[in-house]
């Protein structure tokens, strides 16, 4: 059981030693720049003073031996004394070769120039400067891995976390299953149906398409698409996929169910056309079910924010996950659209996390007291010339849709 995010917490502390040292560093190198410049003055200052004697008449060996005392400072590179037609009267200093800050001053006798004293002090290396701090740059060292064997023995999940999350994942995994075998199951008593029906001799009519019946019906289709620009989903295996649309259908199934028993409907009422796969989900309801448009809406609503918490929450442990969009419509005469057609094109002109409607106006007045239309952005067909994006929705709605996401995911 490791700390989460141990390796990004380390990488922070690296990053953050370095820009210590780099620190410490410039703050050492400007100290010894300003102790430099004093030290400098003071020195040429103080030869000058001394000097001023043997430069007028000059006394080389005087010279010699004034400029060799200074020199045994060890900071001093090397000691010129010039006279006043530059030229060299005496040198001295241990590293002549080595460049450094070089200080010049007069030396000035009744105000006339008869010499001038060039000092260059050493200027320390990079190399130099962490040698002289090698002391507090391993003691930050240590403090930085003291810190993260402290973060890794406090951060790490308790036994108790650790068992509760191992139980909610194998919660998971029945649901998932469970809801496998329900949808296998559903297959295979419909292919058992359609196989009666094939062999009936009083069956004679040819099976409708199911988005056509609801059509025929006048129903209402939600369909729920991912939105997957770069195309993700022809990348990932089944393996990984299938579990991803179970659980996507769960929170469907559970939405669905406390959606209908807010509107006082019927899990019945709502059909199942496309289960969720690669291409989404389509469920519809009858137009004339009382509150039919609204509950499909909230369906739509607690599913997107479902849809959120679980892209948030997979994409934090680096696992596929994908958004969702959502489209709510009637049939389109004008285009010969069923409902369920219609949805799935709508759709197809959203973008992540986005909802739209195409309803018949009196669902969209019923609509439009709860939700906040606009009207669809660049229409090119009938389609999306009567279609509304959703932009918001009122405080108890919101408050609902909230209530609902909350219930289902303590559920899980």
């Amino acid at each position: 059981m490791n700390a989460p995010r141990q390796g990004l917490f380390a990488s922070l502390l690296i990053v953050s030693f370095i820009l210590q040292t780099f620190i410490l560093v410039l703050a050492t190198t400007h100290q010894l720049n300003e102790n430099r410049a004093n030290q400098g003055q003071l020195i040429t200052s103080q030869l000058v003073t001394d000097s001023l004697s043997e430069l007028e008449p000059a006394n080389t060996v005087s010279l010699a031996l004034l400029a060799g005392r200074f020199a045994t400072n060890p900071n001093i590179a090397s000691i010129r004394i010039l006279d006043a037609n530059n030229q060299v009267l005496a040198t001295g200093g241990m590293s002549k070769t080595r460049e450094g800050e070089i200080f010049v001053r007069d030396a000035l006798l009744n105000e006339k120039k008869i010499g001038r004293i060039e000092i260059t002090l050493i200027k320390p290396s990079i190399g130099e400067i962490l040698r002289t701090q090698w002391l507090a740059i391993l003691a930050s060292f240590i403090i930085y891995v003291f810190l993260w064997l402290v973060y890794r023995a406090i951060a790490r999940p308790s036994r108790t976390e650790y068992l509760t999350r191992i139980n909610r994942e194998k919660q998971l995994n029945t649901e998932i299953q469970q809801l496998t075998h329900a949808i296998e199951q559903q297959k295979h008593n419909a292919a058992l149906v359609i196989a009666q029906a094939q062999g009936s001799p009083h069956s004679q009519k040819i099976a409708k398409d199911p988005k056509q019946e609801y059509q025929e019906d006048h129903s209402l289709a939600l369909n729920i698409q991912f939105y997957d620009p770069k195309q993700l989903l022809d990348t990932v295996t089944p393996s990984v996929s299938t579990p991803y649309f179970n659980l996507c259908q769960i929170f469907l199934n559970k939405s669905i169910e406390l959606c209908v028993q807010h509107y006082k409907l019927n899990c019945s009422d709502i059909k199942t056309i496309q289960a969720f796969n690669a291409e989404g989900t389509t469920i519809s309801i009858l137009a004339n079910k009382p509150n039919a448009a609204e509950c499909l809406t909230m369906i739509s609503t607690v599913f997107q924010l479902l849809s959120e918490v679980l892209y948030k929450r997979y994409r934090e442990d680096k696992r596929f996950v994908l958004q969702t969009r959502s489209a709510i419509s009637s049939e389109v005469e004008a285009m010969q659209l069923s409902s369920a057609q219609a949805a799935s094109r709508l759709v197809k002109q959203l973008s992540a996390k986005e909802s739209a409607v195409h309803l018949p106006k009196d669902l969209l007045k019923t609509l439009s007291t709860h939700y906040e239309l606009m009207s669809f952005p660049s229409p090119t067909n009938v389609l999306t010339r009567h279609a509304f994006m959703i932009n918001g929705m009122d405080i108890e709605y919101a408050e609902l849709a909230q209530n609902i996401r909350t219930e289902i995911l303590k559920a899980k």
